[in-house]
């Protein structure tokens, strides 16, 4: 029977996926990597496969960075996620090289590790203009520059002793990430991909009525994708390989096209995982049309399990 280390990790989704492993008959493992108990079994027993759901909390990313490494390449032994694929989660800086070497639509974006570089860059800028923390998430890692003279003293402050960022172990210290202003979205689309088989995901509202917190936070979700997007999200995940699962922020740029933001194979808690579960379900029909399930044999889950294992090479 194959062991299956499954880190117990603080977005609790091994509370989902460990029950499943188990009843298709592997044997589950749940360890606490932060235990210096748990680290000795992870580098003595036998292992077959490791699976970390790890968030983007500093800490936390750094040792899982370590250990996807150490059983990926290093071991040679079946992870989830691939060292590969974690490298570029929460780092949007990663991310843009990628999206740009696959001709994958973004939105303007500059990036700038020269002080003189990035003042340059002002003299011709449109604003205003974006400035993002490479990693993290949160308001405190976005903002606007609405002037040169904005933009001089964020500049003087990167290069300086940082900008305080939603981590504060990650300031915007000795870099700046520029990004074109989108007008007119309504929200953004946040959506999955399950290799080439499936589709789902939701928009997130934003607007005067998130200011409202009397609102039930479901009220600033919808769950219809248009066509037209379900198209364009699945061209980009076969340029990226058709993983077992992706997901993609989505935007559409000024000229109305829609542009990635952002991609993660880590994504979601147990706290809120209805969103991606209540989420529709679209499939490619006989003819190659995308059409909305009403029912599916599988869950979510499920199907991206079956589509690791099948990456493994542990099913057929």
């Amino acid at each position: 029977m194959k062991r299956i280390a499954f880190v117990k990790d603080n977005t609790k989704l091994w509370t989902v996926w460990a029950p499943i492993f188990e009843q298709k008959g592997y044997n589950v493992v749940l360890l606490n990597t932060f235990s210096k108990t748990d680290q000795d079994r992870l580098l003595t027993e036998h292992w077959d496969a490791f699976i970390w759901r790890a968030k983007h909390d500093p800490w936390i990313k750094n040792l899982a960075k370590r250990f996807l490494s150490f059983f990926d390449i290093q071991q040679k032994i079946k992870t989830f996620p691939s060292f590969h694929d974690y490298l570029h989660y929460d780092d949007k800086i990663t991310q843009y090289y990628i999206l740009k070497s696959k001709s994958i639509p973004t939105p303007e974006t500059y990036i700038y590790f020269d002080k003189n570089e990035a003042f340059q860059f002002l003299e011709s800028a449109n604003f205003p203009v974006v400035y993002k923390a490479s990693s993290g998430s949160g308001s405190g890692n976005v903002g606007l520059i609405k002037s040169k003279l904005q933009g001089k003293i964020f500049i003087q402050k990167a290069f300086g002793k940082g900008v305080k960022a939603f981590f504060r172990e990650e300031p915007i210290h000795r870099y700046c990430y520029f990004q074109e202003f989108l007008r007119g979205n309504k929200g953004d689309y946040k959506i999955v991909c399950f290799g080439d088989r499936r589709i789902t995901g939701f928009i997130r509202i934003k607007g005067e009525e998130e200011k409202d917190l009397s609102l039930p936070r479901d009220k600033h979700y919808k769950y219809d994708i248009p066509i037209d997007l379900l198209e364009f999200v699945s061209s980009v995940h076969r340029k990226l390989g058709s993983l077992p699962v992706m997901s993609y922020d989505i935007l559409k740029n000024n000229e109305g096209e829609w542009v990635v933001t952002e991609l993660g194979v880590i994504f979601g808690d147990i706290n809120n995982w209805h969103y991606y579960t209540d989420s529709k379900i679209y499939e490619r029909n006989s003819e190659g049309i995308f059409t909305e399930l009403e029912k599916s044999e599988l869950s979510n889950d499920e199907l991206f399990i079956e589509l690791l294992l099948k990456k493994w090479g542990w099913v057929d």
